[in-house]
């Protein structure tokens, strides 16, 4: 049988295991900052989406109100299929 004898010096693998682990350490550190700071710009980006998705709607109603307020001619809103198909059902039921 082939033997071959193995040195192995304790320190130097103790300082490559501690080398290896601080440098994943450190890129795992680098990926999760990375991470946070592309959350939190997707967040912001969402925060100014639903405010102006906000103030939209509060322009719109006021529009509304405007015009409920200036016009005298009755207005009919007009619904949704859905609404038809709600109220034909909710008749049927009584």
């Amino acid at each position: 049988m082939f033997l071959q004898k193995m040195i192995v010096d304790i320190p130097m693998l103790i300082g490559f295991i501690v080398a290896g682990f601080t440098v994943g350490f450190l890129l795992r550190g680098a990926q999760i900052k990375k991470l946070k700071v592309k959350v939190l710009d997707l967040e912001k980006e969402m925060m100014s989406s639903h405010a102006e998705i906000l103030e939209l709607q509060r322009d719109r109603l006021q529009l509304e109100e405007k015009l409920k307020r200036s016009s005298n001619i009755p207005v009919i809103p007009i619904n949704s299929k859905e609404d038809k198909l709600q109220d034909k059902s909710s008749v049927t039921n009584k």
